[in-house]
């Protein structure tokens, strides 16, 4: 989790002003602190995250003056590469291309670009896939956009068809095929602290990700 809102880890059930070491420790000072360390299994789930913290902000101003700062995550995944529990490593990152983003950028092989089909979130899509080229292009490294997804859709309204339209005209065939639908028991979940498959597999939500998860696979093994 490296946004440094932490949703990711409050909405998996992990309080970060409970923990001792978050993810932000590791890119300080991976030396001291591996990122094997601060991972914490998802209840009985083979899923483990490595927990953000509020924190994490202060990484983008204290990271500054160091070289490889854009490479520390990157750097902290390769000390696990001999951990046969890890087949697929998903970064959530904030929306926007400071240090941390730049770290999930280097560190990865796919993006997937999630978004709301709204004008903003429209407009701030186009810029923010400008400005990953020009970063991944200034840091000499080559990242792939997996895919481009749908959320929050709501059944039925004309200005969410029409901008998802826009979106695919854009994109192509780079928009995923499925689309997660608003839907209460995603928010529940949250609120819960458990994963939606958890907390309600029978939910739209569930189902949608479950979909999601197999064309993720489907796209990433071709």
């Amino acid at each position: 989790d490296l946004d440094p809102q932490a949703n990711l880890t409050l909405g998996l059930g992990v309080e970060w002003d409970q923990l001792t070491c978050a993810l932000n420790d590791v890119l300080m000072d991976p030396d001291a602190v591996p990122l094997v360390t601060i991972l914490q299994q998802i209840g009985d789930l083979p899923l483990y995250l490595a927990p953000g913290h509020l924190r994490m902000a202060d990484c983008e101003v204290m990271l500054m003056p160091a070289a490889d700062r854009a490479y520390r995550l990157r750097n902290a995944l390769e000390a696990l590469g001999a951990d046969r529990r890890f087949d697929w490593v998903l970064i959530d990152c904030p929306p926007s291309l400071g240090t941390l983003t730049q770290n999930a950028i280097v560190a990865c092989s796919h993006l997937l670009i999630p978004t709301e089909p709204k004008y903003y979130a429209f407009e701030g899509m186009r810029t923010l896939n400008r400005m990953i080229v020009q970063l991944s292009r200034a840091l000499r490294f080559k990242v792939e956009t997996l895919g481009v997804l749908l959320t929050l859709y709501e059944r039925g309204t004309r200005l969410h068809k029409d901008i998802s339209d826009e979106i695919r005209k854009m994109f192509g065939d780079k928009v995923f095929n499925t689309v997660i639908y608003k839907n209460v028991r995603l928010s529940e979940s949250e609120y819960a602290g458990q994963p939606i498959i958890l907390y309600d597999r029978r939910a739209t939500g569930a189902q949608n990700y479950e979909a999601l998860a197999e064309e993720i696979l489907a796209r990433a093994t071709q």
